[in-house]
């Protein structure tokens, strides 16, 4: 593991023994940008970045999604994890600062052609930092106006067991999800999985994590709800995020 063979350059063998000792580490939880809505609302992007556990590897993926379709635009998304030298040196800032400048680049021209411009309000927020809320359920203002204008809208996410026969083979015990929303009288199945996807690896778990809607002039009023996924990793649970899309 990296960090102990840091360890042991910089303090020798009996802090590399003391390492050993401790609390076995947490795996990784990646830092979510919200990149908004194009001005029409037809378009959402989203970046999730962090370090990896295990490997110290840097990474970024850039998720461009048509909304009204809840499905990625083609060539999205965009990942890059970058392996390292740590013969000069480890800066993990650094590291990642260069690993996201290059996805950016990758991505750039998609971002452009798709308009995506950083419109959209997060209207409700439940990080999986925060203890005190329920992970499963969000209502919420569905604009910032105070005092509200609209009615709310709540948000109801449901996880169930849905086994993969790769991450059952590794001993993980896998879930998909369902996502409901109920806003002016209307209740929506925004989402349910049939299936594990691939690319979501080995899911043990999820939660309401982020709410973001947009109001465009001329369009409907649209939405992104970005679920937080805990998820089989190296030295523990990693999170990571997806987003479901769609009009109010």
């Amino acid at each position: 593991m990296l960090i102990k063979t840091l360890f042991r350059r910089v303090f020798g063998l009996g802090a590399a023994c003391l390492l050993s000792a401790m609390p076995a580490a947490a795996g990784d939880q990646a830092t979510l940008e919200v990149l908004g809505f194009s001005q029409d609302g037809r378009y959402f992007a989203f970046e999730q970045h962090g370090i990896q556990d295990g490997s110290g590897f840097p990474y970024s993926e850039i998720y461009v999604i048509d909304v009204h379709a809840d499905s990625w635009v083609s060539p999205s998304p965009f990942r890059q994890r970058d392996k390292i030298d740590d013969s000069q040196g480890y800066d993990p800032v650094a590291l990642l600062n260069k690993t996201r400048g290059e996805n950016r680049l990758a991505a750039q021209s998609l971002l452009a052609s798709t308009a995506i411009a950083g419109f959209g309000a997060t209207v409700g927020s439940n990080p999986v930092t925060e203890l005190s809320a329920d992970p499963f359920n969000m209502t919420v203002n569905i604009r910032p106006v105070v005092p509200p204008i609209d009615g709310p809208m709540e948000i109801e996410l449901a996880e169930f067991e849905l086994p993969d026969a790769t991450c059952a083979s590794y001993g993980v015990q896998t879930k998909g999800f369902q996502l409901n929303t109920v806003y002016g009288g209307e209740a929506r199945v925004r989402h349910f999985d049939k299936s594990l996807p691939k690319s979501r690896g080995c899911a043990t778990g999820y939660r309401i994590e982020r709410a973001v809607s947009f109001f465009p002039d001329g369009k409907p009023p649209v939405i992104a709800i970005i679920v937080h996924i805990a998820k089989h990793g190296f030295e523990g649970p990693d999170g990571r995020f997806l987003a479901i899309t769609g009009r109010l």
